[in-house]
């Protein structure tokens, strides 16, 4: 049964309410001045009070010098962690919140202090008076960061995060340069500090032999059998799988090792195991494994100071456990498969220990531990082990935690190692490439990333979500030298705001107050911040040009330069018509009025620079308009050119009569009004009847591909003109044509034209205005924007009468670099 109206409305409206209040929530926490005596802590996502921020916490708790400061520690679950809410419920200055919560983001947003071992969620973004500490969880032994296969795009949260801190905890030069600076690309655009005085989780490993027993007596209490006297053997291996987040269940196999290990080992040893974060609720789930499995909100390295041997594979724990000087076995029977999907940043022989491949080997290793025979560590890999605890961790000395409250709570930084990230003399360019989706800016914008010097630019590009096959396909064309930032979440913005900002984003900012204008600029130079951290860039480009709210976005960015792209006429743009509606009107407009943001208005080439200076004139001076020709990709264009197009894409083309190859015309691009494919139809029609040979090839796809199908069928042309759309590689189907033909009203700058000189056709094209930037005179046939014209052109390429200019692409790219460098402001 239907409920009333009323009752209906009120339940949308309840929804609605329910939707808005945790915004609404977090942008009023926003509002809240920062306080300098909050400190928030969280580890591993809110997985326990643990690692290095834990080691922090209870040296600031305990400190007489920081008894104002107050506490927030996040966990996933308080009910999972009762006996870690317990210890502290007495203590007013500590509180815990829970992950995701509206008190969780009301710490975050008013927290002096923020100290984090992983990532906070991608809605946070670091406000101005907040310092963020992020310490990390290890030094670096498997590939991390672009070194992974995801690259930029399995490292997006990560480099978000390390680019708002403040301060990047480091153990030594190796993390600072391998995990830092390399693997994350933080080289002369990481704004933070690099304090490189080591671990404060390993100070637990240099306790007291009353804290050791505290350790044992702790595992104990939790149910792990560990006897008086017995030599502790550590088994704590890294995760397996391809994702962080969705690791292999290997808790049976790691059960059935334990024991073996445990038969093989002789009496007086006893072997626990240690495994990660993301593994836990599997092995915990595992019974052989009761009385073994040290739990998982134990500090690691309290454990480490009681072990004896310690066996891992890829784990980057070996590093902590290097400045006990205990020996260290690596059992690594899989290390072949692991170096396939992941790999590691130390060769074998660089490792400070022996690596087995079976239980019956690691067996016989340990037990020789200590005894000066052929097996022992100390003997087989003695000078090793002293190397890499002098290379990884020099400062592991059990001071580190109060090292780093010197630098980043007392701001003593004399005898401490503190850095910024190196600086290497490229200048710093970031770019928005637009949507990712397969068009012409797409394509325009991954030449331009392939053509510039990377030897003379560092090079960051931004985008928004890569959601879908084609995004993603395009996200895995760029360039690999380039650095990828994701936007991800939302802005934490009240309703209010987003009325506002939607009155922007439509091109109403005259009916925005000064106040509401002056509240949405924070917030928008917030979400910046959010994005991409503090950086500053030497050039900023927003390469698309069609969005207002990246245009806005890319207008608060901190920059020398900021520079927007108009890759068409923009005025006529905005008042083209698609089935009885100007689907740029709202968002050009917008787009107009951000103009006042930018140092340059970039056309791509110089007619259309001169049209749009003309028509734009009430938004922008003419002197910031400018012009710059987009590249072509070269080797992808003649490489595709070669591949056989792909079977049956051509098929439905009707043969010709006598059974002869046909004489085939393509052309490339949006089925939009703007090309003006019916034109096109309507004169291949006319040529056709002189010439029945020839036939007609349409890449692309858009919204008026339907009716011009349907003119086809009407004109009885099925089988002579052939729609193939969207295609990977265009290029395949331009190498297999003879002329290419381009109908368009108007273009920004014809890369098409372009490319299929590359390829080496004849083109025919109408005579829009920036036409000439592609062909110049006797390069090609331009003819007058009728049908009669054009069809006259195609008849003179079937007879030969259309020339062909020699064209040096690489030559044409080289010209065009240094227009793009000119147009942003980057040379006279």
């Amino acid at each position: 049964m239907e409920l009333p109206r009323p009752v209906r409305r009120l339940k949308r409206l309840a929804r609605k309410v329910g939707q808005a209040a945790p915004h609404e929530l977090k942008a009023a926490a926003r509002s809240l001045p920062v306080d300098p005596d909050l400190v928030v802590y969280e580890s591993f996502a809110g997985n326990g009070m643990l690692c290095n921020p834990e080691a922090i916490f209870r040296a600031l708790l305990a400190d007489p010098e920081q008894q104002h400061l107050r506490h927030v520690w996040v966990l996933a679950d308080l009910t999972a962690y009762a006996s870690t809410v317990a210890e502290f419920a007495d203590d007013a200055r500590v509180r815990f919140v829970r992950r995701g919560s509206v008190a969780y983001h009301r710490a975050l947003a008013t927290a002096g202090l923020l100290v984090n071992n992983a990532t906070f969620p991608p809605e946070w973004g670091k406000r101005p008076g907040q310092t963020y500490l992020n310490t990390w969880h290890g030094t670096p032994l498997k590939a991390m960061g672009y070194d992974e296969a995801q690259g930029g795009w399995g490292a997006r949260n990560v480099l978000r995060n390390f680019m708002m801190a403040d301060y990047l905890l480091s153990t030594s030069a190796f993390m600072s340069e391998q995990m830092y600076e390399h693997a994350y690309r933080l080289v002369n655009i990481a704004p933070g500090e690099l304090v490189e005085v080591g671990y404060p989780r390993t100070d637990l490993q240099y306790a007291g032999a009353e804290q050791l027993e505290g350790t044992r007596a702790r595992l104990r209490a939790e149910g792990v059998v560990l006897g008086a006297g017995q030599r502790l053997v550590l088994l704590a291996p890294t995760w397996k799988g391809e994702s962080f987040h969705t690791p292999r269940n290997d808790a049976a196999d790691l059960a059935a090792l334990v024991d073996e290990l445990e038969q093989l080992l002789p009496a007086g040893h006893r072997v626990l195991l240690k495994v990660h974060q993301q593994v836990f609720r599997f092995a915990s789930a595992e019974p052989r494994l009761a009385g073994r499995l040290v739990p998982n909100h134990l500090p690691t390295n309290a454990v480490l100071g009681i072990t004896d041997v310690l066996v891992t594979d890829y784990s980057s724990i070996f590093f902590d456990f290097l400045g006990t000087g205990r020996p260290v076995v690596f059992h690594t029977p899989d290390r072949e498969e692991y170096d396939g999907y992941r790999g590691c940043y130390l060769a074998p022989d660089e490792l400070p220990g022996p690596q087995v491949g079976s239980a019956r080997e690691l067996a016989d290793v340990i037990a020789a531990v200590g005894t000066g025979a052929a097996l022992d560590p100390a003997v087989t890999h003695g000078r090793p082990y002293a190397a890499a605890r002098a290379r990884f961790a020099p400062r592991d000395d059990g001071g580190a935690t109060q090292r780093v409250i010197d630098v980043v709570v007392r701001d003593r930084r004399d005898g401490h190692l503190v850095r910024r990230t190196r600086r290497d003399g490229r200048r710093t360019l970031m770019l928005y490439l637009g949507g990712m989706m397969s068009n012409g800016i797409t394509s325009s914008a991954l030449n331009l990333l392939r053509s510039i010097d990377h030897a003379r630019w560092d090079v960051s590009v931004v985008t928004g979500p890569i959601d879908n096959d084609d995004r993603r396909a395009n996200a895995e064309a760029i360039d690999p030298r380039v650095r990828l930032f994701v936007r991800q979440g939302t802005p934490a913005i009240s309703k209010a705001q987003w009325l506002n900002r939607r009155r922007m984003m439509r091109g109403h900012i005259d009916a925005v107050s000064p106040e509401a204008l002056a509240r949405l600029d924070a917030a928008l130079a917030q979400d910046w911040r959010r994005v991409v951290g503090s950086a500053f860039f030497d050039h900023v480009v927003d390469f698309s040009g069609y969005s207002p709210a990246w245009t806005f976005l890319l207008g608060h960015a901190p920059a020398r330069t900021r520079s927007v792209w108009q890759h068409n006429d923009l005025l006529a743009d905005q008042m083209r018509e698609v089935k009885g509606k100007r689907p740029h009107e709202a968002n050009l407009r917008a787009v107009f009025t951000s103009y006042a943001r930018f140092d340059h208005v970039v056309s791509v080439s110089e007619a259309l620079r001169d049209i749009n200076a003309r028509s734009l004139s009430q938004w922008a001076p003419p002197e910031k308009f400018a012009a710059a020709r987009n590249t072509i990709d070269v080797q992808r264009v003649e490489s595709g050119a070669a591949e056989p197009v792909p079977e049956g894409t051509l098929d439905r083309l009707r043969p010709t009569a006598d059974g002869a190859d046909p004489y085939v015309f393509v052309t490339v691009g949006r089925v939009s009004p703007e090309k003006n494919h019916t034109r096109l139809v309507e004169a291949f029609q006319l040529a056709h009847r002189r010439h029945p040979e020839i036939r007609l090839v349409v890449v692309g796809d858009g919204p008026l591909r339907v009716d011009l199908e349907a003119l086809v069928t009407r004109l009885g042309l099925t089988g002579l003109v052939l729609f193939v759309g969207l295609q990977r590689n265009p290029w395949s189907i331009m190498g297999s044509a003879r002329c290419f033909v381009l109908s368009s009203d108007y273009e920004g700058q014809p890369m098409v034209i372009l490319e299929a000189r590359t390829v080496g056709l004849p083109v025919v094209s109408t005579a829009f205005d920036s036409v000439g930037s592609a062909l110049g005179e006797g390069d090609g046939l331009v003819v007058e924007r009728t049908v009669d014209a054009l069809a006259e052109g195609m008849v003179a390429a079937v007879e030969g009468r259309v020339p062909i200019a020699g064209f040096d692409p690489e030559g044409y790219n080289a010209a065009v670099v240094q227009e793009f460098e000119r147009a942003i402001g980057a040379a006279p």
